[in-house]
C-alpha cells in the first residue's frame, strides 16, 4: 500500500472507513482517536458534530455483539441501505461486473491492494483508498458517488440511525447537501426493502432468470433500473468516466 495522505482530509476519510466498516474490538478500542479526527472537520455545523461525536462514543461504548447486529440490520437487510456503491448505480445487471474489475485496476494502479474478502465498491475500501490518494483526485472520485451517499444518508436520518451522521459528515467534506429536501420527501414516502415482509415478499415473488432485469424505453432500447427511486448520474465505475 502507497504512504497516507496525512492531510486532515485524507486522516478524515479513514477515520470514516473504520467507523463504516463491520464493528470489531479494533474499532471500539480507538473510538477517542476517530472522535478527535472527525470533531476537526471545519465543514460540520455544531449539531452535526455534536451527533457525530456522540454517535462514534456510543459505537465504542456498546457491546460489541449489539453493535454487530446493529450494523447487520442497518445494512445488510436490503439494497436500498446497502454499502456496496455499485448495489445502486447498476443493481443485479451484467455491467456490475467489468465496473468491478476497472474500478480494482484502479486500486492496484494507485498501489493498493485491496482485501480479497471484500469487494472493491464496499464504500470502507473506497474511502480507504482515497485518503490514500492526492485530495483533489480523491474529491473528484468521491463526488461521482454523491447520489448514492446522499440517497443512504437520508434513509438512515428517516430511520432514526446514528449512521446518518457519518454519511453527513462524508458528504461535507465533498461539499454536497446530506439531506436534499426532494430525497428527504422520497425517503418518507418509499417502502422499506429490509422489514421480514419486504424480504419474505422478495423470495415469494422474484422471478426465475438467467439474466439482469430490463425496463424498456419509447424508443425501444432497453435498460437496468437497479432500485426505486434511481437516479443515476454516472454509468462507469467512480473514477473512470
Amino acid at each position: 500500500m502507497m504512504p497516507a495522505d496525512h492531510s486532515g482530509f485524507g486522516r478524515s476519510l479513514q477515520a470514516l472507513a473504520r467507523v463504516l466498516d463491520y464493528p470489531e474490538a479494533a474499532l471500539q478500542r480507538h473510538t477517542g482517536e476517530l472522535i478527535e479526527i472527525l470533531a476537526a472537520t471545519n465543514e460540520l455545523s455544531e449539531a452535526e458534530r455534536s451527533a457525530m461525536v456522540a454517535f462514534v462514543a456510543e459505537l465504542g461504548a456498546m457491546d460489541i455483539y449489539d453493535a454487530q447486529s446493529r450494523y447487520v440490520e442497518t445494512f445488510d437487510r436490503g439494497r436500498k441501505m446497502s454499502l456496496y456503491v455499485f448495489e445502486h448505480v447498476y443493481g443485479e445487471s451484467r455491467d456490475r461486473g467489468p465496473a468491478m474489475i476497472e474500478l480494482k485496476q484502479a486500486y492496484s494502479e494507485h498501489g493498493l491492494e485491496t482485501d480479497t474478502r471484500e469487494l472493491p465498491d464496499f464504500l470502507p475500501v473506497l474511502l480507504e483508498f482515497c485518503a490514500q490518494i492526492p485530495e483533489e483526485s480523491a474529491r473528484a472520485w468521491l463526488v461521482e458517488t454523491t447520489h448514492v451517499l446522499q440517497r443512504v444518508c437520508v434513509r438512515l436520518g428517516e430511520r432514526g440511525s446514528g449512521y446518518a451522521s457519518a454519511f453527513t459528515v462524508l458528504l461535507r467534506l465533498i461539499g454536497a447537501d446530506p439531506a436534499p429536501e426532494g430525497l428527504t420527501d422520497m425517503a418518507g414516502k418509499e417502502k422499506r426493502d429490509d422489514t421480514p415482509a419486504a424480504i419474505d415478499r422478495v423470495w415469494a415473488e422474484a422471478p426465475v432468470t438467467f439474466g439482469p432485469r430490463e425496463t424498456h424505453t419509447n424508443d425501444g432500447a432497453t435498460r437496468q433500473e437497479p432500485e426505486e427511486f434511481s437516479d443515476k448520474t454516472t454509468s462507469t465505475a467512480p473514477g473512470q468516466g
